[in-house]
């Protein structure tokens, strides 16, 4: 991965942590995702859980470079999905269908 890509990269995950971390101290949630999210707080921290975990996938990763190890790439990449598996436990649970009967 070049330098330009992982400054981008960087900018976004720093920009992903900020809106972690504005969920959990503000209890809020940004405006596209608001109606969708029961427990704002819960939600901020599955939102910094996935974003470590992009962060160390990004570290560790599959690309060549002196840090690889695929290993602990699988592992941050586990972790991520944890986050958003808390994220989905943090969705406001979904109406009960009526059976057409």
């Amino acid at each position: 991965m070049s330098s330009p890509e992982l400054a981008v990269a960087a900018l976004v995950l720093a920009a992903v942590g900020c809106v972690g971390i504005g969920a959990i101290t503000l209890g809020r949630t940004p405006l596209a995702g608001r109606r969708g999210i029961a427990w704002p707080r819960r939600w901020g921290y599955g939102l910094l859980v996935s974003d470590a975990g992009l962060a160390g996938f990004i570290y560790f990763g599959p690309y060549l470079s002196p840090h690889s190890h695929p290993y602990l790439a699988v592992a941050c990449m586990v972790v991520a999905f944890v986050g958003i598996f808390v994220q989905q436990a943090a969705a406001r649970p979904g109406k009960p269908t009526k059976n057409a009967s």
